[in-house]
């Protein structure tokens, strides 16, 4: 069986072999290029809050949020989905020298970068971002919520 397959008449064969390690190459670089991406995270010790203080009350209620300055690179938007989930998103836009990420006015999606941005994954849902924001781990205790710098996905 011949393992050689001609492109054209003009052009040497090519083996499986290098069609495979082409596909990998092109593997690889999504892989590098993603990974430049995430590997783009602040490094902050854990932040507890306290979700009985009365600067958290908008957390009371699911669909409420707030900025916390002390983690991320930029600060976090901290989002109540409901009484025992909360998730963090990096306020740092994707576009460099761009204002940091905010929660629309309406308070359904956050805007940054010229792009708006969902609050039950992070990802873009208009404007030119194609990157969803990064997500930082968040854990609750009772009442006592901690943010992590573990990007999770």
């Amino acid at each position: 069986m011949n393992t050689m397959l001609k492109t054209n008449k003009a052009s040497r064969p090519i083996s499986h072999a290098s069609r495979w390690l082409v596909a990998c190459g092109l593997q690889l670089a999504a892989i590098l290029i993603f990974c430049n991406f995430a590997i783009a995270q602040a490094f902050f010790p854990p932040v507890t809050i306290n979700l009985n203080l009365p600067q958290y009350q908008r957390l009371k209620l699911d669909g409420g949020y707030q900025y916390v300055d002390d983690a991320g690179m930029k600060g976090v938007i901290l989002y109540r989905v409901d009484e025992n989930n909360y998730i963090a998103y990096e306020r740092l836009c994707s576009v460099e020298d761009q204002p940091p990420v905010v929660v629309d006015g309406s308070s359904l999606f956050m805007n940054g970068c010229g792009s708006t941005y969902s609050f039950s994954d992070g990802y873009p849902t208009g404007g030119t971002s194609f990157r969803p924001l990064l997500k930082y781990r968040t854990s609750l205790t009772r009442q006592t919520l901690v943010i992590t710098d573990e990007v999770v996905f």
